[in-house]
């Protein structure tokens, strides 16, 4: 526990709501308490939030501090900062430990936090994609997850450690594997220019996806459809176009995460996370399209039998990315 008794202090900032909680070394390993959730807007930055959630708490005493935030981290040790595109806060290290009082405290992308918990799920907490495949011990692990955007990372061991590698390759080209992913690419392109997963691979890429089947059908959209609607549609199947829209997403999803796999040579297992994909299987059976998904992740050429050999789940815990925010807290 970070050498020093305490609790430990997890900080998920997203956009809109900014999740605290504290977590303890259980004997069943790190227990995270329910978080307590701010609306960003509400305050004017981090340190006013995280006061006050330290006041709620009874101000603990705290053997370590990690948070994450959405964006790439600048800056190393107690310059670390998050600049977040869609919140206004400022996000530090520095902060975190003038508030907390934590010398050292974490600072770290939002996917790293989610790819530290992986090692501390357990199998209930997941859901396998495809038929079972055993991971290979020690191999490097990927993940992907779709949401306000496509986050990705992976995670790697050496002596002993977990090292989780943050990127930005949900904006990497969104490639086509036929003839009419091609014909949605070129679409896309006239109005976007560069066409990234991202594109289409998140929840404002979901209905810019149904936006472009509803054109290229020469058919008036449904306005102001969330990607919740889609979904809905999707489900009843009462609408041609959100149907395809989902199975393409799936198919898309497929391809990105087999790309990754080669990639990084994840024969440790690729992992999804992000809002959507649980978000569909919690919703009952039939929506996330399995065996699109799989198809689509071995479709590869030479290399189908070597990811036909790697296993993908789904993460169904919700504050997986605490779990591994305290996992980070506690190892220092």
């Amino acid at each position: 526990m970070g050498g020093a008794e305490g609790s430990l202090l997890v900080a998920d900032i997203g956009g809109t709501n900014a999740r605290f909680s504290l977590a303890r070394e259980g004997e069943g390993g790190i227990e995270v308490e329910s978080p307590a959730i701010y609306l960003t807007a509400d305050y004017p930055g981090l340190e006013a939030a995280l006061d006050r959630f330290l006041a709620e708490a009874g101000r603990p005493p705290l053997a370590g501090v990690a948070a994450c935030a959405a964006g790439p981290v600048e800056g190393r040790g107690g310059e670390a900062r998050i600049a977040m595109t869609n919140c206004p806060w400022d996000v530090t290290a520095k902060t975190l430990a003038r508030v907390t009082g934590v010398e050292a405290p974490r600072l770290m992308n939002d996917f790293a936090a989610l790819a530290l918990s992986l090692p501390g799920l357990r199998p209930f907490e997941l859901a396998s994609v495809g038929p079972a495949r055993e991971a290979v011990p020690g191999e490097p692990v990927g993940l992907l997850g779709a949401g306000t955007g496509l986050g990705v990372a992976s995670l790697v061991f050496a002596g002993g450690r977990e090292i989780a590698l943050p990127g930005e390759g949900g904006h990497v080209d969104l490639a086509a594997g036929n003839d009419r992913e091609a014909a949605v690419i070129a679409h896309l392109r006239m109005r976007y220019g560069h066409v990234s997963a991202e594109r289409v691979l998140s929840g404002p890429g979901l209905v810019t996806l149904y936006m472009a089947l509803a054109a290229m059908a020469g058919r008036e959209p449904k306005p102001e459809l969330t990607p919740a609607e889609i979904a809905a549609l999707a489900r009843r199947g009462t609408c041609d176009i959100a149907s395809e829209t989902v199975q393409l997403f799936c198919a898309w999803l497929g391809a990105v995460a087999g790309d990754l796999a080669l990639t990084i040579g994840a024969r440790g297992g690729i992992y999804i996370g992000g809002g959507i994909v649980p978000g569909w299987l919690s919703g009952g059976p039939g929506l996330f399209a399995e065996d699109i998904f799989r198809a689509r992740f071995e479709a590869k050429g030479r290399f189908s039998g070597w990811l036909a050999r790697i296993p993908v789940h789904v993460i169904r815990r919700e504050d997986a990315a605490l779990l591994g925010l305290a996992r980070a807290a506690r190892d220092g």
